[in-house]
């Protein structure tokens, strides 16, 4: 059985004539009549009740009927979206990022999608790097902004943003004012933290941030995501260490102070897709739109989103 074959039946089946349905399908009688014979018996099912006056539908061809025009509009929507695809980058994009990209990576990948794919749709997910590494290999999603890991070997990797952290700390502190305010200044004070759970990066970082400045973060209170961390360091639960780029978010009562360039506080952040599904959407896309954002991200600010 054949997508031709269904064509057939159900030009026949609304015609209701052998002879008429040949005709609309610009073929002689004889073969079209052997190519229906020859479904019913591939089928074992009769379709057809023949006699000299008339053709009409059998109970299975009524049901037969109206799943084959489904298969057939199914058919022809499948060709479709794979040609527009091939001419015109239309398509779904099933996008993931890690909180933090949100603010950083996420802004300036957008506009240059819209820029150049105007009619692709992207499909945003808000999930922790290992989340997304795992739906990307289970074909869950199509492209991953995640933090950098040792445990995604098999995805194709393209670095895109680096970034040191910021301190927060509440507008009414008493070093809010203060001008390149060193981090350990802050040892004895308590901090708020992404939980590592949810961010075992930027927690990590934020760690080793501590180590390098010569004291170990009393680490009171933890979060899943930065708002509640402003909200928490508004309070005045304590200070946060959090990626630079939440910075250019709206977050009323609290200031941050950049610290220094390090290495052992720099987080790092990659564009990630699996190569091994084949040509896709995601993967021209990350081909061709991974080194320029790099490039934009080493030297521009993200875009408002």
């Amino acid at each position: 059985m054949d997508i031709k074959q269904l064509r057939y039946f159900v030009m026949v089946a609304e015609e209701l004539s052998f002879s008429k349905a040949a005709t609309r399908l610009h073929m002689s009688q004889p073969p079209l009549s052997q190519q229906i014979k020859a479904l019913e018996e591939e089928m074992g099912v009769e379709l057809f009740v023949r006699n000299r006056r008339a053709v009409r539908l059998t109970e299975a061809g009524q049901v037969f009927l109206r799943e084959s025009r489904v298969l057939l509009d199914q058919f022809r929507t499948a060709v479709n979206v794979a040609i527009n695809a091939s001419r015109e980058n239309v398509g779904t994009l099933r996008l993931g990022v890690a909180t933090s990209g949100l603010f950083s990576v996420l802004p300036t990948l957008l506009a240059l999608i819209r820029a150049e794919y105007p009619k692709v749709d992207v499909q945003l997910s808000d999930m922790q790097s290992e989340a997304q590494i795992q739906a990307l290999s289970q074909g869950m999603l199509d492209l991953g902004i995640v933090h950098v890991s040792p445990q995604k070997l098999s995805l194709t990797r393209h670095p895109v943003h680096s970034e040191n952290l910021s301190l927060v700390m509440p507008a009414s502190h008493r070093l809010a004012a203060s001008p390149d305010v060193p981090l350990s200044e802050f040892a004895d004070e308590p901090m708020v933290a992404l939980s590592r759970i949810h961010a075992p990066t930027v927690f990590d970082a934020a760690i080793a941030c501590c180590a390098e400045a010569g004291f170990s973060p009393l680490i009171k209170h933890t979060a899943r995501s930065p708002f509640t961390i402003f909200q928490m360091v508004r309070m005045g639960f304590g200070v946060a260490l959090v990626p630079r780029s939440y910075r250019f978010g709206d977050y009323p009562g609290v200031v941050f102070h950049d610290l220094p360039a390090s290495d052992l506080g720099r987080i790092r952040m990659e564009l990630v897709w699996d190569e091994r599904r084949g040509a896709s959407l995601a993967r021209t896309l990350a081909q061709r739109l991974a080194p320029r954002l790099a490039e934009a991200l080493g030297t521009l600010r993200p875009p408002a989103p």
